[in-house]
């Protein structure tokens, strides 16, 4: 079972990539982006989030659970729209 401290940090972890990967995702979609270095950088951010997730996941209770999901699904989703982008 996950503890309550590290359930805490690990969501409070992920919604800080989430934010910093968005603003760098929403710089790229306009009409100056930043450089490539950055992007790929914020991609690898939510690649590294999404493997904490993961090992919180493995030791997390069912209502744990669903919250780690859902942050999860969120870190999937700005994956997907950074690829397509480029």
């Amino acid at each position: 079972m996950a503890n309550r401290d590290q359930m805490e940090s690990c969501m409070e972890k992920a919604e800080s990539v989430i934010e910093q990967v968005q603003k760098v995702y929403d710089d790229a979609r306009r009409v100056q982006p930043g450089t490539e270095e950055e992007y790929t950088n914020a991609q690898m951010m939510l690649e590294e989030m999404s493997g904490e997730l993961d090992d919180v996941l493995r030791a997390a209770t069912p209502e744990q659970r669903e919250a780690l999901n859902r942050k999860q699904q969120q870190i999937r989703q700005l994956q997907n729209n950074m690829i397509l982008k480029r």
